[in-house]
């Protein structure tokens, strides 16, 4: 692939968007837990995963940008990346203080 030109304004957008949409999917993986539709290691199950997948996308954009000698573009996904995984990180830290403090009738979904 000829990396000639590279629109990096783009590649960040892209970024943004799956860090969007890994966000917006681990909110609604809170809402099912709250609302009773899965148990809290299936959550964060699932939000491990979106973290996973975060990582492995920023960090595939960040090479091509790197490969294409934008580092200065590099730095804003690498900064997309890092604030993606911390609101992830803060939202299981969450539910798992509230998974520990609701006792067992919350956890068992009853």
């Amino acid at each position: 692939m000829s990396t000639d030109y590279l629109p990096a304004d783009l590649v960040v957008d892209q970024a943004r968007l799956r860090v969007r949409a890994n966000l917006d999917h681990a909110r609604a993986v809170a809402d099912m837990l709250r609302a009773g539709r899965i148990d809290w290691l299936a959550a964060f199950n699932l939000i491990t995963d979106r973290e996973t997948e975060l990582n492995t996308v920023c960090w595939a954009l960040e090479a091509l940008l790197d490969g294409a000698g934008l580092s200065a573009w590099v730095e804003r996904v690498a900064e997309l990346r890092v604030s993606g995984l911390a609101a992830l990180q803060a939202l299981q830290r969450v539910l798992r203080e509230q998974h520990l403090f609701d006792g067992p009738t919350a956890r068992r979904g009853t």
